[in-house]
């Protein structure tokens, strides 16, 4: 496999930068979306998301950060051109359950000599997010069903071209879901950000950062675990993309590595920390509009175990 692997990499040629995957963990999908590229996309992700058991409470049990369940995201994004840059309005609506992918991960763990983490004492496929500070509850989805999470519009302005090149932007992230199970955290959030790329020979790299302000309302009862309100996050990857013939000649990948702060202090290190992680991102010169690929965590535990996903870019 290693062999067929470099044999593909050695084919490959560079791709341009896109909107970056974000970090789908339930207490993190309430924050603004990356800063887009601003093309008409559509993506659907499958997130299979846990924390390890006994490691969810601080504070004598009155704070709770507990994460177990499985979503299936479906984002649109809709953009168009104004002035000097483009609009782009991004919906997401997810799915939550207790999941079907369980049993598969702790097989999967069994097979490796992975440890559960916890899995194997509680319920198989048990939906449970939630996150309870002071013996409050801020927010909790322990039913299944389908939700329509916040709305972000953005504008961004591209700079150079497909091979060195710069684009800054800024987004509102609309209220428009529900703060009491996830959808939202009921405020009006902003971000600001700026994306560079260069192509050196047949590798193309690619970076963005951002900064992220999160717009409580009063009485919000985020407002409790989220003492910080600003925070920032930041991408960087390597990418090449195939010219050649052939299932091999044509392939692409692209490894992106996320660092992302956290507004939580709830005194449990995996929501509190700033976390990593990472994202392959596969395509093939003869499927132009689609990416798949899979972001997992850097062992920070602060995203969820897996992301499936396939992105159709038109």
């Amino acid at each position: 496999m290693r062999g067929l692997l470099a044999l593909a990499l050695t084919s490959l040629l560079a791709q341009a930068q896109e909107t970056p995957m974000n970090n789908r963990a339930v207490w993190f999908r309430i924050l603004p979306e990356p800063m887009p590229e601003a093309v008409d996309a559509i993506a659907l992700e499958a997130s299979s998301q846990f924390l390890c058991t006994g490691q969810e409470t601080s504070n004598g049990g009155a704070n709770l950060a507990r994460l177990d369940g499985e979503d299936w995201q479906l984002t649109g994004d809709l953009a168009w051109a104004a002035g000097p840059g483009r609009f782009n309005v991004r919906v997401r609506g997810v799915v939550s359950s207790g999941g079907i992918g369980d049993q598969a991960i702790y097989t999967y763990h069994q097979l490796l000599g992975l440890p559960e983490g916890g899995r194997n004492l509680v319920p198989k496929y048990r939906l449970d997010y939630r996150l309870v500070y002071d013996g409050r509850v801020v927010s909790s989805l322990q039913a299944g069903g389908a939700h329509l999470l916040g709305t972000d519009v953005a504008y961004v302005v591209p700079f150079g071209d497909r091979a060195l090149g710069a684009r800054i932007g800024a987004s509102v992230q609309l209220p428009t879901g529900d703060s009491h199970d996830w959808s939202t955290d009921g405020g009006t959030n902003v971000m600001a950000g700026a994306a560079g790329w260069a192509t050196l020979g047949p590798f193309h790299f690619h970076a963005q950062a951002e900064g992220v302000h999160v717009g409580l309302p009063a009485g919000s009862a985020f407002r409790g675990p989220m003492e910080r309100r600003t925070l920032g996050r930041a991408w960087a990857g390597v990418g090449l993309q195939g010219q050649g013939g052939g299932f091999w000649g044509g392939l692409g990948l692209d490894v992106t590595l996320q660092y992302f702060e956290s507004p939580y202090r709830v005194g449990v290190p995996f929501i509190d920390l700033p976390g990593f992680q990472q994202h392959w991102v596969f395509t093939h010169r003869e499927l132009p509009h689609w990416r798949f690929g899979f972001s997992e965590d850097m062992g920070s535990y602060t995203e969820p175990d897996v992301t499936l996903f396939v992105i159709y870019r038109r």
